[in-house]
């Protein structure tokens, strides 16, 4: 299947997990579907084991990644989230709503997970002027407010598979990187500490990343 026939953000979610998969990283524990997480589930435990609702709506991120954390600030494993999003184009729509894609991102912290990516993946044939200037927007915001998320932007350059791309954020590089080399780039920028600011002093966001370790099944 080719790149043109990516329909939206859930099936390139698919492609990416499947593309992440064949890297077969050692630091790579697990990589699941944010669909994983039902609210039920969710709300059965919180109840169950800690006497509370959970939260109205339960924020599902787009992917999960379960990673070994060698400094082991909470436990001896990073819960990761990842917000996709995909443009086939970039009109006035999506220019209006770039800041808010900076919120989504940052919502999965209450939650529980560890870490925030937010990752933009853009369609081939869309200028490189244009996704410059997009990542440029939302970079100096996270960038000038130290937000606690790690950004990525990045082009497909390979339109028959999902494993090259040439990257502008967090930095430039002129050549198409390797999608195992952008994971384990990813990875290393959650451990070197863009980490979760309520953790480990927040008793119900701690709590809350209990369930998230019963949900992934994480020891």
């Amino acid at each position: 299947m080719e790149i043109h026939d990516i329909a939206n953000e859930r099936h390139l979610t698919k492609l990416f997990i499947r593309a992440v998969k064949t890297c077969n990283l050692y630091s790579v524990k697990n990589i699941f579907s944010g669909d994983t997480i039902s609210r039920k589930k969710y709300g059965d435990i919180f109840t169950k084991y800690f006497g509370q609702y959970a939260p109205i709506i339960v924020a599902k991120p787009d992917v999960v990644l379960i990673v070994e954390d060698h400094k082991k600030l909470i436990d001896e494993w990073l819960i990761i989230a990842i917000e996709l999003k995909y443009f086939k184009q970039v009109d006035r729509k999506r220019w209006r709503e770039a800041y808010r894609e900076i919120g989504q991102a940052l919502r999965y912290y209450v939650y529980g997970f560890d870490s925030a990516i937010l990752c933009h993946i853009f369609m081939k044939e869309i200028d490189d002027c244009v996704v410059k200037a997009y990542s440029d927007v939302i970079g100096e915001v996270i960038e000038k407010l130290k937000l606690p998320i790690v950004y990525f932007s990045m082009k497909i350059s390979n339109v028959e598979n999902l494993n090259k791309f040439l990257v502008f954020k967090p930095v430039e590089i002129s050549n198409p990187s390797d999608i195992c080399y952008i994971v384990k780039w990813l990875i290393n920028c959650c451990r070197d500490g863009v980490r979760n600011p309520l953790l480990p002093h927040d008793k119900e966001i701690i709590d809350r990343r209990k369930i998230l370790k019963t949900i992934f099944q994480v020891p």
